[in-house]
């Protein structure tokens, strides 16, 4: 072979192999980039809130005349019950991921559901971000204590009995609060790597309707096993570091109602995920220090549908181990653990950390127009049943043409008829979005299938409800036919599911594969707006003025409180604002011991005297010493002046130990000596406060004035020490350890 022939020989080789070289370089993932926000979407203190009829004075006459004998002249509360303040301030969570020159969000909001035209205002709002409307995932915690008056003139079933009617202020609000945290993570992208896991959580929620679940076919037959399948113990992390292993943010997916809060209360909270996530990312931050900004946990709720959580307290021996005797102790203790299962799952994720993984998302909108799905008709028309609602469980009627057999308790266009629905691929993990409360079983059938569908490219598909609009609940036939509640609020019929699934089945094949989504039904156009008019803030002329100081001091495990006078709520105690600090004194310094965003406390507002009343529940381990408050507000002190700020401090307070712990009982048996003790009763308290005392020391004084110290057990039930044969005890004194006692 000549020189010539080998080189045009070669020639041809390059030509063939460089389109492969090129396609296998554009098919090679770019390096990840991420990054995370967190951000206020907490309205003015006075906004009605979601979720609970009782609120509604439309459906309570009570309501409507109190609302009748006090109008809200800003028109925020018109037919709900206003709101009188804060527990947690509602916020919004961004995970802004970076792959092939494409930005996805994975976003979380503290509201009771999404109004698909709020989806819509934020896809307008993030424009500048390149994330479109494909590749964004906005979940709703389903807290029943958050904004109510956000939802659109296609939504006024929601208006009427769920959240009071619209109000663009309150809309544009909660709108431009999303976008902020999405436009804040995407503006400072980094390199970073991601992880995947999921673990099991059990004894964090339980099914709350076990009757209607157990009518499934496809759960077990014997009373213990369709218990323990009631519930999806599955929690799913996906985890986001820097590069240098600093964390970033997680998105999490789990089953559970954040209802801890009834209908009675109207201070604004996430209720159990305010603590969940505030837990986890103070858990996470401790454990992998370093980042430049506080990790930010996403929770995007699973089929939550009939899951309830579980706050009681743990009783292992008889003895409760913690005090919760309020809702908000009980949202504390049930958050508390499944922040334990987040940090769990997240720290599994952390042993498969890599920048490669694929990431997709497609999109579709389904509409329930009496097409046909396992061959009956899904809608056109929601019909809300009377079963479980106002009627008894198992009330049902006739079979309504679309829906199956259904008692009529209202019906025509009150919600939107049809929705968006999205997949996702995280590397091996799948996530389904739907705009519905799914219940455990129907959840399981939509996961499974669009499993099977996509094949070894997914592990598993995760479900994500809530997300992206809002269509009350979706059951499964046979607990649809029950006539519950569940089945009652499943409003286009009892084969709306299978309908969710025919239009999320089609976007499996391109997310894998990498094609276009096919084209869905025709999205509708949004019907909310976004301008109203200004409130007419009230003047208050002695805002700042403190009328009742802290209690000089006040032991751990009390509460403390401080009240004095404000602005307008429409201005004080605003959104991104820091409104009242716990500071403790160190050395000659002052230092910022909590606000209140947390979960520690409540910020009420008294419209009678225009007054705010601070109260903080204090903890175990809480640091002694000498501690104030400090607000810092906004209001108009002058008719027709522009707001201003205002500080007031407290008085000083001193944080003292609880003072003595009481001792359960105290025996000897053979050479062991065995006590157990208890802390006093917290009374009111806002957090899941421990009952028994598990750790620190006993010193036992024996009859003859011999002392000894007894330590934890390994259950750390009661405390131990090893005395002569026959000794008594003359007395116990119990210190924690956190020198309580």
């Amino acid at each position: 072979m000549s020189v010539k022939t080998l080189a045009a020989g070669v020639a041809a080789l390059l030509l063939v192999v460089a389109p492969s070289v090129a396609e296998a370089a554009e098919k090679k993932p770019s390096r990840l980039r991420a990054a995370a926000a967190s951000s206020d979407i907490t309205p003015p203190v006075g906004t009605p809130m979601f979720a609970y009829t009782a609120r509604s004075g439309l459906a309570n006459p009570p309501n409507l005349l109190q609302i009748l004998g006090d109008p809200d002249e800003n028109l925020y509360a018109k037919s709900f019950v206003p709101s009188e303040g804060i527990h947690a301030r509602v916020r919004s969570h961004a995970l802004v991921l970076e792959r092939d020159g494409k930005r996805y969000a994975l976003v979380s909001v503290d509201l009771g559901g999404v109004p698909f035209a709020l989806t819509q205002e934020v896809v307008k709002r993030i424009a500048g971000t390149g994330i479109d409307a494909d590749r964004l995932l906005v979940s709703a915690t389903h807290t029943h204590s958050s904004t109510g008056p956000i939802w659109p003139a296609d939504s006024f079933g929601y208006q009427a009995l769920g959240g009071d009617i619209f109000d663009p202020r309150a809309f544009d609000l909660t709108a431009e609060g999303i976008a902020e945290g999405i436009r804040d993570a995407a503006a400072r992208l980094e390199p970073a790597r991601m992880g995947i896991a999921t673990t099991e959580l059990r004894g964090a929620s339980r099914n709350r309707n076990f009757d209607p679940f157990r009518r499934n076919p496809d759960v077990p037959a014997d009373e213990p096993g369709a218990r323990q399948a009631s519930v999806n113990p599955d929690l799913t992390a996906v985890r986001v570091d820097r590069s240098d292993g600093a964390p970033i943010g997680v998105w999490t997916n789990f089953a559970i109602h954040p209802t801890n809060f009834g209908d009675d209360n109207l201070n604004f909270s996430g209720d159990n995920v305010s603590t969940a996530v505030r837990d986890a990312e103070a858990a996470i931050a401790a454990e992998r220090p370093g980042g430049a900004k506080p990790p930010v946990a996403v929770f995007a709720n699973s089929a939550e549908g009939d899951i309830s959580p579980n706050g009681g307290a743990d009783n292992p021996d008889g003895e409760p181990l913690e005090w919760t005797p309020t809702a908000a102790s009980g949202a504390n203790l049930a958050g508390r653990r499944v922040a334990t299962g987040i940090v769990r799952a997240w720290r599994e994720a952390g042993q498969s950390m890599g920048d490669g993984l694929p990431i997709e998302a497609r999109k579709s909108y389904t509409a329930f127009d009496g097409d046909q799905h396992e061959s009956e008709p899904v809608g056109p028309m929601p019909v809300l049943g009377a079963g479980g609602i106002v009627a008894p469980d198992g009330t049902c009627g006739a079979d309504v043409p679309g829906q199956g057999p259904k008692f009529p308790l209202a019906f025509g266009p009150l919600v939107p008829a049809g929705g968006p629905v999205s997949m996702w691929r995280i590397g091996t993990l799948g996530i389904v979005g739907l705009p519905s409360e799914v219940t455990k079983q129907m959840g399981v059938r939509i996961t499974d299938a669009l499993r099977a569908e996509a094949g070894a490219p997914l592990s598993r598909v995760a479900l994500a409800g809530l997300s992206n609009g809002y269509i009350s609940y979706t059951a499964t036939p046979e607990e649809y036919e029950a006539c519950h509640y569940e089945g009652s609020f499943t409003l286009f019929g009892r084969r709306q599911g299978a309908a969710f699934l025919a239009a999320a089945r089609p976007l499996v094949g391109p997310l894998i594969a990498g094609g276009p989504a096919p084209a869905g039904d025709t999205e509708p156009p949004s019907l909310a707006f976004s301008t109203g008019p200004a409130p007419t803030l009230r003047a208050t002329p002695d805002a700042g003025d403190a009328i009742t100081q802290p209690a000089a001091t006040v032991s751990r495990h009390g509460r403390v409180g401080f009240k004095w006078k404000g602005g307008d709520p429409n201005v004080d105690a605003a959104r991104g604002r820091t409104f009242v600090t716990l500071q403790r004194r160190v050395g000659s310094a002052w230092r910022t011991v909590g606000t209140e965003d947390g979960v520690n406390d409540t910020t009420v507002f008294d419209d009678a005297d225009d007054s705010w009343t601070e109260t903080w529940q204090l903890g175990t381990c809480d640091p002694a010493g000498r501690h104030r408050f400090v607000v810092t507000g906004r209001a108009v002190t002058a008719s027709g002046a522009q707001a201003t700020d205002y500080t007031v401090t407290s008085d000083e307070f001193v944080l003292q130990p609880v003072a003595a712990l009481e001792t359960i009982d105290a025996q000897v048996s053979g050479t062991t000596a065995r006590v157990r003790a208890r802390y006093p009763d917290p009374g009111e308290a806002l957090l899941a406060l421990p009952r028994r005392v598990r750790d620190g020391v006993a010193r036992i004084t024996l009859a003859g004035g011999r002392r000894v110290s007894a330590r934890p057990t390994a259950d750390r039930l009661a405390f131990e020490a090893k005395v002569p044969a026959g000794a008594g005890i003359q007395s116990v004194d119990v210190t924690d350890g956190c020198g309580n006692g």
